[in-house]
Formats: C-alpha cells, sequence, structure tokens
C-alpha cells in the first residue's frame, strides 16, 4: 500500500478501540486545554496560505 492508497482510504488503518467512546465529549485534561485556550487568544491563528491555481 503506497501513499495515495493511504489518502484516498476513508476508514483508518489503524483500528480504534470501541471502549474509548466513553470519553467522547469529555475534557481529559483541563487544566492544558485552558492553557491552549489562553495562548490562542493572546497570539491567535496564523493566516491561512492560499494555493495558486485553486
Amino acid at each position: 500500500m503506497n501513499i495515495k492508497d493511504i489518502n484516498k482510504n476513508p476508514t483508518p488503518i489503524i483500528p480504534i478501540n470501541a471502549s474509548l467512546a466513553k470519553h467522547k465529549g469529555e475534557v481529559l485534561f483541563p487544566d492544558k486545554l485552558a492553557k491552549a485556550n489562553e495562548t490562542l487568544a493572546a497570539v491567535g491563528l496564523p493566516k491561512a496560505k492560499m494555493k495558486k491555481g485553486a
């Protein structure tokens, strides 16, 4: 399997364990999330570069 085949495949190659579903929507690291949000508020996101011809 080459890179192009991997990118075209809609399903992940590595199976995701179904038991992780119990954590969906749960914030596992609230202190890190708060720090990341604080940093994003201060710095912001970088500007997206547009590809030529797109």
